[in-house]
């Protein structure tokens, strides 16, 4: 019994004091900085591409208002490199295949409501055989535009594809002379934000244990558990974004890719988000079962085991972020003292559960899946794997300066050699 008071002082509720609350006020003070100063560059772009577009197509088409040509470029304008070329070409295919359809079919049969309905059936299915995307239905759009308001007239078809090839072209070149920034920093945001749902799920059962909740609240924590892994789609789109951003991107040759260390991390937190449901319907089966003497301290060792996971996830998404915006001290301590802790937890527990167990084999079974779960979020958070990641990927982004820098002296030495080798001047 002196054994088990032991487990149950080191189990106690206040055991673990964090400020979170001032640190989630720090980060969503940063967030509003960040995105502020976000928009204030979109902004800046977008309408520099629009008067930039205004002015080449004025000066090039002087009759009329071009206002075709800004609206392309506003639409091509995109976050990325590689999606403004994609955009603007597509645009492009667009007007020309709606302006071309609709010339054909005004100057053979005229503008009346079976020719409209052909049109469009004949546009759309050009539109998909030309796949276009997103921009297919700009090519009906067109075509129906041509035949309202150009008519059977040359010029109105003419003066649509020439602005939307002019605004296209801007649009491209002002992403290539003002690319988009990077923001390496989003997509460690949002890995650290899956994290930090984890841990906001574990904390939130942590709560609910020590308060006595029953069945049905832990089928709710189950619930939430199953939805864990949107928020790890929400970070692998952030994260391919990232990848999108650093292609045709000049800005990439100064920044180092940390795109696959944010993957390996995310790896790590989808692989947390699979063992966090297998403990959660293990809780469930748990807590259906009618506790017996010990269901108390059994309580309050578990809500200390999922305080210290949620530390531990919360740490691990702290440190992929950090590393992702290229810190040179990463909180890798923070996250080995929080493993340590839940490490001490888990011990704790698996006294408990040991004490407890005797000889039900149901029990054994549903403490083995709860212990094996925790061995599974353990090994996908270890500071020291994640050591060995980045170790990796620091050498990646070295070697190709190293080999530059290696060409460059065998180069200068074989410069050195050839004039070693001339013979003096005046001399034979």
């Amino acid at each position: 019994m002196a054994r088990r008071a032991d487990v149950r002082r080191a189990t106690g509720p206040g055991s673990r004091v964090r400020p979170a609350a001032a640190r989630s006020a720090r980060r969503l003070l940063r967030a509003l900085r960040r995105e502020r100063r976000v928009a204030a560059a979109k902004a800046v772009r977008l309408s520099g591409a629009c008067m930039a577009a205004y002015l080449v197509a004025q000066a090039l088409l002087p009759h009329g208002d071009p206002v075709l040509a800004p609206l392309t470029a506003l639409l091509v304008v995109q976050v990325t490199l590689r999606s403004t070329l994609t955009s603007g070409l597509q645009r492009v295919l667009s007007v020309v295949a709606g302006v071309g359809v609709s010339t054909g079919l005004s100057s053979a049969v005229g503008f009346t409501w079976w020719s409209l309905g052909l049109l469009i059936a004949a546009t759309v299915v050009l539109g998909q055989l030309l796949r276009l995307g997103d921009h297919l239905l700009e090519v009906p759009i067109s075509a129906m535009l041509v035949l309202a308001v150009g008519g059977s007239t040359s010029s109105y078809a003419v003066g649509r594809v020439v602005e939307t090839v002019l605004g296209a072209a801007v649009g491209v070149a002002v992403n290539l002379l003002f690319p988009p920034g990077l923001r390496p920093g989003d997509a460690g945001a949002a890995v650290e934000h899956a994290a930090a749902e984890m841990a906001r799920l574990l904390e939130r059962a942590a709560g609910g244990l020590r308060e006595g909740a029953g069945s049905e609240q832990a089928e709710q924590w189950l619930v939430e558990a199953r939805g864990l892994p949107r928020s790890v789609a929400e970070a692998d789109r952030a994260l391919r974004e990232a990848v999108d951003r650093r292609q045709l991107n000049p800005r990439a040759a100064f920044i180092p890719d940390a795109t696959g260390l944010l993957r390996s991390g995310l790896d790590a937190l989808e692989v947390a988000a699979a063992a966090l449901r297998t403990l959660f319907a293990a809780m469930a089966d748990g807590l259906r079962e009618p506790g017996g003497e010990d269901a108390a301290e059994l309580r309050d060792a578990f809500a200390v085991l999922l305080d210290e996971l949620a530390a531990a996830v919360r740490g691990f998404g702290e440190l992929v972020h950090a590393e992702g915006r290229g810190a040179t001290e990463p909180p890798e301590r923070e996250l080995a003292a929080a493993l340590e802790a839940l490490r001490e937890a888990r011990a704790r527990l698996t006294e408990l559960l040991l004490l407890d167990a005797g000889e039900d084999r149901a029990l054994w079974q549903l403490h083995g899946a709860l212990l094996a779960a925790v061995e599974r979020l353990l090994r996908a958070l270890d500071v020291e794997h994640r050591g060995r990641q980045r170790e990796e990927w620091a050498e990646r982004t070295r070697r190709p300066v190293l080999e530059a820098v290696r060409e460059r002296a065998e180069r200068d030495r074989g410069e050195r050699e050839v004039w070693h080798r001339l013979p003096p001047e005046g001399g034979r």
